[in-house]
Formats: structure tokens, sequence, C-alpha cells
């Protein structure tokens, strides 16, 4: 699992040389655990980004690390979503929202518990990776000349989505069209009907047990409405974070918060299975996975290498700092 992470995050790349980052050493992040049974219409999150909504319009979130200055300049077609210097100082929950995030995820992931396809309870993505974040983050500054009657046409009718149909705003208001404080981004075809969301959220393909998914931090996602298949779609949730120092503070929390048997920090209160008889300990870990595993744990500390740059060198002198190594 940790080099099938390190693998999805080489695909990242930063501007800056001495940026305090390294994808090649993964962390592990407390998630969740899905369980949907056949029929199940119950879990049908429709297409969203997490990682925070309003705070990508914000100079005190993803405004600190100039996430996406190009596309305020005008410039979308130059936006880099695998830039990571820039997204090292952002802050993407300002408001403290239910299941946000606290880590930098690269990706957002699952691994298979059970086999699924299309329509059974699975994961659908939106390929248009920089195309579509350049669309949903300049939304608020456009409105059509002549709004659409029927909403349920608003991404067939050509007359409605045709450019001369949509004039830039003069006076800016505070609609985010399906960014609310606290909450991550939603997304429909009535606030962002250009999308056609309809056609462009795809399926991921088959997948079996064992089989690890993932998507871009950004990707616009949802899950099926309805589980149509006929036996459960389980999944757990393990995203692929980097080594930074932000993740490092986490880690070092969610470590203590095992060690004491209690939830992680970013997860409701409570005592957890701090009274458990049994529950899962240090030595227990280290009988089932090896150094790297123990590292990515924050069980172990990290060794400087002469391959590493000087950000990864930094950035683990400061983790191991962090973790009391």
């Amino acid at each position: 699992m940790i080099k099938a992470q390190e693998f999805v995050m080489s695909f990242w790349h930063s501007a800056d040389p001495e940026a305090e980052i390294s994808p090649s050493h993964a962390l592990t992040y407390a998630d969740r655990v899905r369980i949907r049974q056949p029929g199940d219409a119950g879990f049908a999150l429709g297409p969203h980004v997490d990682g925070g909504s309003v705070e990508r319009w914000e100079d005190n979130g993803y405004g600190l690390g100039k996430v996406y200055d190009k596309i305020w300049q005008g410039k979308w077609e130059e936006y880099d979503p695998w830039e990571t210097s820039c997204r090292l100082p952002m802050v993407t929950d300002l408001y403290n929202g239910p299941g946000a995030c606290s880590m930098f995820r690269m990706f957002q992931g699952w691994l298979s518990m059970s086999t699924t396809g299309p329509f059974q309870g699975t994961l659908l993505v939106n390929p248009l990776l920089s195309i579509s974040t350049a669309y949903y983050l300049l939304r608020p500054f456009f409105s059509p000349i002549n709004p659409i009657k029927d909403t349920a046409l608003s991404e067939t009718d050509e007359s409605f989505l045709d450019p001369s149909n949509w004039n830039f705003d003069k006076e800016i208001t505070s609609d985010l069209q399906g960014a609310n404080p606290g909450f991550s981004q939603e997304l429909n075809s009535v606030l962002h009907p250009h999308m056609k969301l309809s056609k462009s959220m795809v399926h991921i393909p088959d997948i079996k047990a064992g089989d690890y998914v993932v998507w871009h931090c950004d990707t616009i996602h949802a899950v099926d409405k309805v589980h149509s298949g006929h036996s459960d779609s389980s999944v757990l949730y393990i995203p692929a974070c980097p080594l930074t120092e932000a993740n490092a503070r986490y880690l070092k929390r969610q470590r203590d918060d095992f060690l004491v048997g209690t939830p992680a920090p970013d997860f409701p209160g409570g005592i957890g299975e701090a009274n458990h008889v049994g529950r899962l300990s240090v030595e227990d870990v280290a009988d089932q996975v090896e150094a790297d595993g123990l590292r990515a744990f924050g069980l172990k500390g990290w060794e400087m290498d002469s391959t590493l740059t000087p950000g990864q060198k930094a950035v683990l002198a400061k983790a191991n700092d962090i973790m009391g190594f």
C-alpha cells in the first residue's frame, strides 16, 4: 500500500526545489469505512469536491499559497493542479466542518473489500480536472442574461448555454454556487450547467477486493445514488498523504490518540476504544508491518540519505523533531 501511494504521489512536482515536502514518504490517515448493501439509496453523495469549499476563494484559505492565481488572472490554461509547493501554506478547513480532513491529501482513495462495478454503489469521477476546477471557481463571476425557465433543461438548452447569453458581473455577490462554510464544494446541473455533469461524470471500471482506487484531491466525484448490485459494496478510505510539516503535526496527534484508544483528531470525540480489552497496541502494529509502515504510522523516525533533496531533508528533520525521534 505504501509503495502504491508513493508511486501515485510521484506524479506531483514542485516549482520550488527547496519546498519542504516529500511525496516519497507516505503517511497514514485514519479515515472511514463504507459498507453499502444492495438496494441502499441512503449513501447518495452527488458531485462534490472535498478539501473545503469557500476556502478556495479566500485569501486566508487556498489564497495563502496562491494555489489558483493563474485562474484568477484569467490564465486558466496555465493552471497546474499538480504543483505541490503552493499547497503547503493553504488552509482547507477554516470553519471546522464535519468530516473535514486536516491533512494535505494529494489523492483521496479507497481500498476495495468487495467486487463491484458501475451502478453497484461505486464511484464516479469527472476526469476534466483543470477545466472543471477553472469553471466552478469562475462561475460566481458570471450570470445568464436570460435565465432558463425549466431548470431540468439547464445543461441541454444550447441557447441558454451559449456564451452570448452570459455576462461578466460588474457587481459581485456572496453567492458561490454550491460553496458553504464548513461543507464540501457541491456541484449540480442547475448551478453549473456548462459542466454537463449528467454526461461528464463517469464510473470507475469494475474492481475487485484489494484494488486501490485514487483520485486527485480537487477531482469532482460522486457515488451511485442507488446500489443496484447483488452483493455489498465495501471500501476502506485510505488517502495518499505526503510528508509535510503540517501533516507530521497531525500525525503526532493521531498517533497520540491511537496510543490511548480515542478517535483521531478529525473525528467526533469520546472515549472510543480506550476501555476495550485487547485493542490494537504498538506491539501488534510492529508485529505486522515493516519499518516504512511504522514510520507512516508515526511509530519510528525517518532516516536521511544522500538521494534526498534539501527540502526533503529539512522536512524529515522537522518531522522527527515533531514526533519526538
